[in-house]
């Protein structure tokens, strides 16, 4: 790490589009430069990490992001606020699906791709970066040619493969070629992107970090939320947060808790994270019709995921789907809370299942809620689990720790570029 950096001068500059980035002038004399392809429509798991990574990242790299002009702006402007150097171009993202809305986002897509590759080759040419990281996979297809044509080494962080299907079992023969290095958010992640084709020794497994600020133990929970909400401080608060669909199973949590509140009147229900719609409206449609809308509240956004934490007593992770890692679930320990969580793909590499979390089944709300009762009904448990969950996470998913590996994984120097393999 110290071969490789090594900065005479740090420099923070704001946001640029791709079409002005020669008239930036050539300050940094940084030795790692890293092009960052991240084509972001909105902030949620996969763009928390990439941020805190490169937060940590921009100290010791020239850090550029390539994003995309369909963006709601959340992504631009916390990289911004970083002061992380960035562009926008029309990179979008093509879809199997024939029905009209995703043949229309198709067809915009290969409309102004042409645009994308251009700004592309000029932004390389311009910073002639030593690695181009992208995010996932589907940064891959899209720019597979250039990738292939720029000679640059390329590391891949996959967070979600594509399921092993024939077609892209095929299509990752292909797109595999521009790929020097995966690094895969976890040993699940791995084992799935392995059944798509032949991973190598230089595919790595680097999990997740959150950030870790100090914390007095035992912890004392937080009146943010049942101020909010004008509850009384002592009911027991559950909380669930995260983006806002079906797949992440809040309809679980809902009926897991219509379940418990008969026989434990002191519960109450948070659910964080951006209100999106259709899903938002269903899931008070549904609070209505069961009968607990008075027991439950939407915390809607908070741009400090701690406050969150501290404000509840039980974390649920309900997902139907399999976990690239479940970055919430490292959160909730971060600041000792006890977890309840599905057996979800990653996610389960983060809880010791008995000591620092609760492991249920998916689409389960029976086991889901008999575990949430264990925890409600024993506050020491729910303090040895809060507490196992934080010395997991300040010994395996600390973010500086998991920034300066990847550091050292992009830096390293041992690099075939003919053919874009480490």
């Amino acid at each position: 790490m110290r071969d490789c950096c090594v900065w005479s001068r740090k420099v923070r500059s704001g946001p640029s589009s791709a079409d002005d980035s020669e008239n930036r002038p050539a300050e940094c004399q940084r030795d790692l430069r890293i092009l960052a392809v991240v084509p972001s429509g909105f902030c949620f798991g996969l763009q928390n990490v990439t941020l805190g990574l490169f937060r940590h990242m921009s100290r010791v790299a020239v850090c550029h992001f390539i994003n995309t002009r369909w963006n709601d702006g959340e992504f631009p402007r916390r990289l911004t606020e970083l002061g992380i150097q960035h562009s926008a171009t029309w990179l979008g993202m093509f879809s199997r699906r024939l029905d009209r809305r995703n043949l229309r986002m198709t067809l915009s897509c290969l409309v102004k791709l042409p645009i994308a590759y251009y700004d592309v080759i000029r932004l390389t040419r311009r910073m002639r970066p030593d690695v181009i990281f992208v995010a996932n996979y589907h940064e891959v297809i899209l720019l597979w040619p250039l990738l292939i044509m720029l000679r640059r080494k390329v590391v891949c962080h996959m967070h979600d493969p594509p399921p092993a299907i024939l077609f892209q079992k095929l299509s990752f023969c292909l797109w595999r070629l521009a790929i020097g290095r995966f690094i895969c958010i976890s040993t699940n992640v791995r084992e799935r992107l392995s059944r798509l084709g032949n991973l190598s020794s230089r595919d790595m497994v680097l999990h997740n970090g959150v950030e870790v600020s100090g914390l007095t133990l035992p912890r004392r929970r937080s009146d943010r939320l049942c101020g909010q909400f004008g509850w009384p401080e002592t009911v027991l608060v559950v909380g669930i947060t995260g983006q806002m669909s079906a797949h992440k199973g809040h309809e679980d949590v809902l009926e897991a808790f219509r379940l418990l509140t008969q026989e434990c009147a002191n519960l109450r229900l948070v659910i964080g994270g951006k209100q999106q719609e259709p899903f938002f409206s269903h899931l008070q449609r549904r609070l209505e019709r069961d009968g607990i809308r008075t027991l439950v509240g939407f915390a809607g956004w908070l741009s400090r995921s701690q406050d969150f934490f501290e404000a509840i007593d039980i974390f649920v992770m309900a997902s139907r789907h399999e976990e690239g890692f479940g970055l919430v679930v490292a959160e909730a320990g971060e600041r000792a809370v006890p977890v309840v969580c599905t057996r979800s793909g990653g996610a389960v590499e983060v809880i010791l299942d008995g000591q620092s979390g609760i492991l249920v089944d998916k689409n389960n709300p029976g086991e889901m809620a008999a575990a949430i009762k264990r925890l409600a009904r024993n506050s020491q448990l729910r303090m040895e689990m809060g507490e196992a969950g934080r010395r997991i996470v300040l010994q395996h998913f600390n973010l500086d720790d998991q920034a300066r590996e990847l550091a050292r994984l992009l830096a390293d120097r041992e690099v075939r570029v003919r053919d874009g393999r480490f």
